[in-house]
């Protein structure tokens, strides 16, 4: 009996996706500063950068907009999450930070704060 050839596929190489190797930035970056950078990273002009970073700021901007969500991500990098804080009436009883005594605590009104979380991408950039 002759042997069965196996049929073998055609070798695709695999390409692995483009790992941007980071390097370090030794100087603060103004805004016109980083907007050179980006345009000459990427390839696109310094206006069409700016346009960009523009969008993305209306974007962030309406999703912690009072009629928004709530909550921003910007993936692997940032979360920024909002927090309602409810009012607080006067003679209302906190904790001193000092000592620890029970003190009554001045009316405040109801507020908004912003939080901001780093993700895992920017966390790990900033362990290595």
């Amino acid at each position: 009996m002759p042997a069965a050839k196996k049929k073998s596929k055609p070798a695709v190489a695999k390409s692995k996706p483009a790992v941007a190797t980071i390097r370090p930035i030794k100087e603060k970056l103004t805004k016109s500063a980083l907007l050179n950078l980006l345009a000459e990273k990427t390839g696109l002009t310094r206006k069409q950068v700016a346009e960009v970073l523009s969008s993305l700021e209306s974007v962030m901007y309406g999703s912690v907009h009072p009629n928004g969500s709530g909550e921003f991500i910007l993936p692997g990098i940032l979360k920024i999450v909002l927090r309602k804080v409810p009012a607080r009436k006067a003679g209302t009883l906190i904790r001193n930070p000092s000592n620890g005594e029970m003190m009554k605590a001045a009316a405040k009104p109801a507020s908004v704060r912003v939080k901001l979380r780093a993700l895992s991408k920017l966390k790990s950039a900033a362990t290595r």
